[in-house]
């Protein structure tokens, strides 16, 4: 479909691909859809979610006159070293590190005293569990952060750890934000952007090891390992 709109010719080269990026979004219907086209390459071109009129297709709340503050883009896992790949993440993860967007270069979020301890933060919820999330970085539009220390949420994911943890993650991550002596919760909603999750080890931070996201078809983890077969050579 995507072919058929922009034009773009079905032949088997792929180079070209880089010169321009196409996003589509669709309705679930299929009666409306909004193409970008970009041939101005920046960090933000390469997620969806910094080009508002795609909006209303990937969350129900917003659209590009109503725009999330935040939206949790990606994330990865870090494990200890006696975790063996493809084996169970229970017990073994030790922290999430990932990147939350937010929509407002100006936004109020920044305006805090940079010498005062910051009131306001991130967070999953799980039960009477909180792992907070601690901001280390902002590159473009993105806050880098590293989970607290909490070896009592990822001992509470039980046995099918993955899938809890995306869940939370999707569905229980929020901003708490100070305001007249308590804490107001705002939901942050996820991309969903990612279908492939990379896992690091905690001493090294060297890759050792990926999972898929739940639900992801055998046809696409083969075409995953096509194209890295491809790049490599």
């Amino acid at each position: 479909k995507l072919i058929e709109i922009t034009d773009y010719p079905n032949d088997t080269t792929t180079g070209p691909v880089y010169d321009e990026i196409w996003y589509i979004g669709v309705s679930k219907n299929g009666k409306k859809h909004t193409l970008v086209s970009t041939t101005y390459k920046s960090y933000l071109t390469y997620y969806y979610y910094s080009f508002p009129q795609l909006l209303e297709y990937a969350f129900k709340d917003y659209d590009s006159t109503h725009l999330p503050r935040f939206i949790l883009s990606s994330y990865s896992l870090v494990v200890d070293s006696s975790y063996i790949p493809k084996g169970t993440l229970y017990n073994h993860i030790q922290r999430i590190d990932g990147k939350i967007y937010y929509s407002n270069v100006l936004d109020e979020y920044f305006k805090e005293n940079k010498d005062s301890i910051r009131k306001d933060f991130f967070a999953v919820l799980n039960g009477k569990d909180t792992l907070k999330l601690n901001i280390v970085d902002t590159i473009t539009q993105h806050l880098f952060f590293e989970s607290a220390n909490n070896a009592a949420f990822f001992r509470s994911l039980t046995k099918e750890s993955w899938d809890k943890l995306y869940d939370l993650l999707r569905d229980s991550t929020f901003y708490f934000c100070a305001e007249k002596g308590t804490h107001v919760r705002h939901s942050v909603p996820y991309s969903d952007y990612y279908w492939l999750f990379s896992i690091h080890d905690n001493c090294s931070y060297k890759y050792v090891d990926e999972v898929y996201r739940r639900g992801i078809k055998q046809s696409l983890k083969d075409l995953y390992g096509s194209y890295e077969e491809w790049d490599a050579n």
